[in-house]
C-alpha cells in the first residue's frame, strides 16, 4: 500500500545523500508546496551533502574549481562563494586563497555548505533522512520498496537513484598482486597511504584527479622520496585556463536523454571552441 493509498503525499525517496542526492532533496523541498511530499534520503553517513567527494577528513583535498563556480542554486553562481564569506569558514585557511584570489576552500567544507542548507528542512522534517544503505529495491505496484541494509524496509511512490560509484576494483593487471602488503587499492583508504613511509618509493596507477589526492596526502604526510605516476595515454589533470572564460555551450535548451548523449555533445562543443572551460552548471 503506498502513501497516496494511505491519503498522504507520495513518497520520494532518494538513494544517496551526497551532494546530488542531497542538492535534490534541496530544491524538492523548496519548490513543492508544504506537504505535497515525503521526501526521504536513505544515506548512511551522519550528514548530507558530503558524500565520498566532500566526506574526505584529509585537509589537503581541495575543491578543484574555484569557490565561485561551484553553487547549490542554478543562476546563483557566487552562492557557495558569498556562503564563505558570510560564514567566515575559511578565515583560518591561508592556502584555501590562490595567486590570482580564487578561492580553493578545503573538500569538507563544502559538504558543510550544502548540509547547512538542508538543516531548515531537516529541523522542519520536509525532508526525513534513513541512516542506512540500501540493499535492494523492489517493484510494488506502482511504487517502489527499499530493502535497507539493516533489514528496514520503505515504500516509496518515487525513487531518485544518486548513489555514488562502489569502491574501485583493481585493474585485471595488478590481480596478480592482489594480496601484496604495500599494495593500497583503495585511494581513499587514508589508512593505507599513511603506513606509506617517508622514502618509500610510490607507483600511482592513474593521473586523474585523484591521483593529486593521493600525492597531496602523502605529501602532507612529509613523503620525500619519488613519486611516479602511469597513464595509459600520457596526459596528466590539466591546469586551469590562466585567463578567464566565460561558459561555452548549451546543454538545457535541448536535455540530453542520456550521459552518452550529452557526452557527445561536449566533446561537439569542444571541437568547435579554442577555450573550453571545464566546469558547466547542468540547470535541470
Amino acid at each position: 500500500m503506498s502513501a497516496r493509498d494511505l491519503g498522504r503525499g507520495p513518497v520520494v525517496a532518494i538513494i544517496g545523500g551526497g551532494f546530488s542526492g542531497a542538492a535534490t532533496a534541496f530544491h524538492l523541498a523548496r519548490l513543492l508546496p508544504a506537504g505535497a511530499a515525503d521526501i526521504v534520503v536513505v544515506e548512511p553517513r551522519e550528514g548530507l551533502g558530503y558524500g565520498l567527494a566532500y566526506s574526505t577528513a584529509d585537509p589537503s583535498h581541495r575543491i578543484n574549481v574555484p569557490a565561485s563556480r561551484m553553487t547549490l542554486i542554478s543562476g546563483q553562481d557566487s552562492h557557495f562563494a558569498d556562503w564563505l564569506e558570510q560564514t567566515g569558514a575559511i578565515l583560518d585557511d591561508a592556502e584555501a586563497i590562490a595567486a590570482n584570489g580564487a578561492l580553493y576552500p578545503q573538500r569538507r567544507v563544502f559538504g558543510r555548505y550544502v548540509e547547512s542548507y538542508l538543516q531548515p528542512f531537516l529541523f522542519g522534517k520536509v525532508i526525513r533522512h534513513v541512516r542506512s544503505a540500501v540493499a535492494s529495491v523492489e517493484l510494488s505496484g506502482q511504487g517502489y520498496i527499499l530493502i535497507l541494509a539493516d533489514g528496514r524496509t520503505l515504500a516509496a511512490d518515487a525513487l531518485v537513484i544518486a548513489a555514488t560509484h562502489p569502491p574501485p576494483a583493481l585493474p585485471s593487471a595488478l590481480r596478480s598482486v592482489a594480496a601484496a602488503a604495500r599494495l593500497v587499492a583503495n585511494p581513499y583508504d587514508l589508512g593505507g597511504l599513511q603506513a606509506i613511509g617517508r622514502d618509500d618509493q610510490v607507483l600511482v596507477v592513474g593521473t586523474g584527479l585523484t591521483s593529486a589526492d593521493i600525492i597531496a596526502t602523502l605529501d602532507r604526510n612529509g613523503h620525500r622520496s619519488r613519486i611516479d605516476a602511469l597513464s595509459r595515454h600520457g596526459y596528466r589533470s590539466r591546469s586551469h585556463a590562466v585567463l578567464p572564460g566565460d561558459p561555452i555551450g548549451d546543454f538545457i535548451s535541448l536535455p540530453s536523454r542520456s550521459a552518452t548523449v550529452m557526452l557527445r555533445r561536449i566533446r561537439a562543443t569542444i571541437l568547435e571552441r579554442v577555450l573550453f572551460n571545464p566546469v558547466h552548471i547542468l540547470r535541470l
